[in-house]
């Protein structure tokens, strides 16, 4: 929080925790392993075929062998559900394990001698071939298996990786911002310790408070109403030193106040408004602060007049601020938050845009 640049990535977390297995139940896996089933089919009939007519022949069967296999053991692995992530990804692994190798060992007992005994399919096989027969699709079925739960290992520990380098950059974005805060306040504070030093006594109060509530925050995200709040805490801060030289427009009645964005989000563009807008100006100005709903997005924007060209030459922000935030958001909302600048009848605005989520969305 501080000098934010007068110019112009996206947002656990959901994030949602990761899962070492798929969703059996969903269609996507149940796609996903319909595909897998063919391709197998294919290699095995190509490598077995002894001819053209005997490699459609052995594809057909092949195919509604594995077919059998794939979605018995996901319809098993659907019902089990959630009992497989509580139990940790060493018993769940040999717990899928275990039921693949019992569908496999069933749907061959089936195909081998239930249905030819029905007569539904002619004895194909000779008895004196049947264990050769279960032998093989165990072990057949026993390598593909370790190999497909080596990869969703793999895949799972990649994924917490990712996930926490995330929360370490979301963690090492905020602690850059907050000093930022720190600075600029107790340099408004500093011009009020000998003119008026009882009220600077108690904006150091207000300010210590403040950070009390900053620091008492665990979550990365907070709400609309949260961070107004916060908002309001600085403003009074600045008006104590300003005085009726800053005007403040609010307008958030169509904004929804459960909405979640990143702590110390709004803050820092209306710090910018006062920097480069009001304070620069003999007159003083107004920072008008708007929310809406729009199309599924939170929308907030900080709009405060331009300085004049001699006071915007010092007063020249590094644009770290902004950067940080715009990095804050990205992290947060991946390819959906987004910080925009521009200017509009003659006055700068800072503008917001992040998906509404409340706090449903990441318990």
């Amino acid at each position: 929080m501080s000098d934010i640049g007068r110019n112009s990535r996206s947002g656990s977390a959901s994030t949602v925790g990761e899962r070492f297995l798929p969703n059996f139940c969903g269609m996507r896996t149940g796609l996903l392993l319909v595909l897998l089933s063919e391709v197998l089919a294919v290699v095995l009939s190509l490598a077995a075929a002894p001819s053209v007519e005997g490699f459609w022949s052995d594809l057909g069967l092949c195919s509604l062998f594995i077919l059998w296999i794939a979605m018995g053991s996901a319809g098993v692995l659907c019902i089990l559900g959630r009992r497989l992530d509580d139990v940790g990804p060493v018993r769940a692994g040999c717990s899928v394990y275990a039921v693949i190798q019992c569908v496999t060992l069933g749907v061959g007992w089936l195909v081998y001698a239930v249905l030819p005994e029905a007569g539904v399919l002619s004895r194909a096989v000779l008895p004196e071939d049947m264990v050769f027969r279960y032998m093989r699709n165990f072990a057949i079925g026993s390598l593909i298996t370790m190999v497909w739960l080596r990869y969703l290992y793999v895949q799972h520990q990649w994924r917490r990786q990712i996930k926490a380098e995330g929360v370490a950059r979301l963690d090492a974005l905020q602690a850059r911002m907050r000093p930022h805060f720190l600075f600029n306040s107790l340099n408004a504070i500093a011009s009020l310790t000998r003119s008026r030093p009882g009220m600077a006594e108690d904006l150091i109060l207000d300010l210590a408070e403040l950070f009390r509530a900053i620091l008492r925050k665990d979550a990365k995200l907070t709400t609309l109403e949260e961070e107004v709040h916060l908002t309001r805490q600085y403003l009074n801060i600045e008006r104590q030193r300003l005085g009726e030289r800053l005007n403040i427009i609010w307008n958030l009645d169509f904004v929804p106040k459960d909405a979640l964005l990143p702590p110390l989000s709004l803050q820092p563009l209306v710090e910018n408004a006062v920097y480069h807008g009001v304070e620069p100006s003999s007159g003083g100005g107004m920072v008008e602060i708007h929310g809406q709903l729009r199309k599924g997005n939170v929308v907030l924007t900080v709009r405060n007049p331009l300085p004049a060209a001699d006071a915007a030459l010092h007063r020249q922000g590094n644009q770290e601020a902004l950067g940080n935030l715009r990095l804050r958001l990205e992290s947060c909302f991946p390819e959906h938050g987004q910080v925009l600048t521009s200017v509009v009848d003659d006055r700068y605005q800072a503008r917001i845009v992040v998906p509404y989520r409340t706090r449903g969305w990441i318990e």
